[in-house]
């Protein structure tokens, strides 16, 4: 079978290499800004695909027409994950440039990708429904105060639908975060309303609760995931889904998600999804804005033959997600030159910083950079990775004595890189 596998893919690989390894050129060069190809270039795709230029657009999947549903099974989704915009404020993660986000959503419409609302997306997952066989999710984080003033008017003039995860305490208007008149307007034009808990806790709440009990945690719970559902839907009518804060995921909170009213709830794990995907842990891209190179891979539905040849080098099972936010994100595809791996364990108590040591598959223990006093911790590799798929794995020990370990894989993109001309 394995033979016959191989024997197919390489009848299909010098075809599909140039159409289908090679991802849009959404951002070649990850310092630059973001640039949708023009519009003029789209005539002239066929020509410059045969020279190899980095400037083609490739098709992205076997169907001509992505207006036309396909059976469920064909349908693939890509939900997207946002926070905050700027044009002035410093880039971060969770900041991305407007103009960025602009020439995504410009993209997105360019190449013909479908962007549905939670009501099609999950009328769809439940059997309800067919979609075309690439489409986008678009869900926004939160609450803060730049989504409705610098995104909600690039979505209002593509006329592209969104969800906005909300936690409740961030509902003042104070700050940066909105008001519920805001959000209302947002309404009105194509937005639907999802919890993202009351408090937005750590992982560290959690945890502590679980160690005083059941009842403590059921109690937590009740705040966290049954509140916010009460007070979302008092605000801004009937809600149904979830996001869980910092993608902190336990089985606890999956099986009583449903006794609140939740039909659907999204993790920070990302990958496309299809109709067999677990509605109680939804995969997302979350699209940081000091790497745009994960909107590449999100908005990327190359040849399924390709797809299923690249699966032959990954785990059967997806990563834990560590309860502290890593770097490259758990199951996510990073380039084989990555310029850092990252763990942020300021969320943990107790935490002895001289002891935290970090391990990487090919590497062994390597000399990671611990910053005492945020209790960063960072490497940087020598030299690129060939290995398809690696292992992270930090051990540290806290103040009574007792040692930790937390580990998580990210995959390594196997398409050759292009030559520079």
């Amino acid at each position: 079978m394995r033979q016959l596998f191989t024997m197919l893919l390489l009848a299909v690989l010098p075809c599909a290499r140039a159409q289908y390894f090679e991802p849009p050129p959404i951002n070649p060069d990850p310092v630059s800004e973001v640039t949708a190809p023009p519009a003029s270039q789209k005539s002239a795709s066929a020509s410059t695909k045969s020279t190899g230029s980095s400037t083609a657009t490739p098709d992205l999947s076997e169907e001509t027409d992505n207006t036309v549903p396909v059976a469920r099974e064909k349908t693939r989704v890509a939900v997207l994950g946002y926070h905050n915009f700027s044009d002035t404020k410093p880039v971060t993660e969770m900041l991305m440039r407007t103009s960025e986000f602009r020439e995504q959503m410009e993209y997105i419409h360019k190449t013909g990708l479908r962007v549905i609302s939670m009501k099609e997306f999950l009328d769809w997952r439940l059997g309800n429904l067919k979609l075309p066989a690439r489409c986008v999710l678009i869900t926004l984080d939160d609450g803060w105060r730049s989504v409705y003033t610098d995104a909600f008017p690039i979505l209002k003039e593509y006329g592209y639908p969104f969800t906005l995860f909300l936690y409740t305490s961030y509902l003042s208007g104070r700050g940066d975060s909105m008001t519920p008149a805001m959000i209302r307007e947002m309404q009105a034009h194509g937005a639907t309303i999802g919890s993202h808990s009351t408090n937005h806790l750590y992982p560290r709440f959690w945890k502590q609760a679980l160690t005083e009990g059941e009842k403590a945690y059921n109690d937590l719970m009740d705040v966290e995931m049954g509140d916010s559902f009460k007070r979302l839907g008092e605000l801004f009518g009937p809600i149904n889904t979830y996001c869980y804060p910092g993608g902190y995921i336990t089985p606890e909170m999956i099986q009583r998600l449903p006794s609140y009213g939740y039909v659907a709830a999204f993790t920070v794990i990302p990958g496309k999804v299809d109709c067999t995907e677990d509605v109680f842990q939804v995969h997302r891209y979350m699209v940081f804005g000091t790497d745009s190179s994960i909107f590449r891979h999100a908005v990327d539905f190359r040849h399924p033959l390709v797809i299923a040849a690249e699966r032959q080098f990954r785990p059967q099972k997806a990563s834990p997600v560590p309860p502290f936010p890593v770097y490259p994100l758990p199951n996510a595809v990073a380039q084989a030159n990555i310029p850092i791996i990252s763990a942020q364990l300021s969320g943990l108590t107790n935490v002895e910083p001289n002891s935290i040591q970090m391990h990487v598959s090919g590497f062994g223990r390597v000399p990671a950079k611990v910053d005492p006093s945020t209790l960063s911790v960072q490497w940087s590799p020598p030299l690129r990775i060939f290995l398809p798929h690696v292992t992270v794995r930090l051990t540290w020990k806290t103040s009574d004595g007792s040692s930790h370990t937390a580990e998580w894989f990210f995959l390594i993109e196997t398409r050759p890189s292009q030559p520079s001309t």
